[in-house]
């Protein structure tokens, strides 16, 4: 999908997009993933992908984006 189909994807609300802040609970071992526990739910997500400017810790607080199902941590909040 190229950016204009992103954009026309967003105007028709075809998307479920939405920001959600969570909790970082884990990361694994190769470190290219990490576990999330999104706000307002008591269990983890595995396997959440994250933006490579961001370096994560356990117990960081973070910002995320949900698009379909997809989840990726954009950063840390401080």
């Amino acid at each position: 999908m190229d950016f204009a189909q992103i954009v026309k994807s967003i105007a028709n609300q075809n998307n479920k997009l939405s920001i959600h802040f969570g909790v970082v609970t884990a990361r694994t071992s190769g470190n290219t993933r990490i576990s999330v526990e999104i706000s307002g739910s008591s269990t983890s997500v595995t396997g959440v992908r994250y933006l490579s400017s961001y370096t994560p810790t356990v117990a960081d607080v973070v910002v995320m984006i949900i698009n379909n199902g997809d989840i990726v941590v954009l950063g840390k909040l401080t």
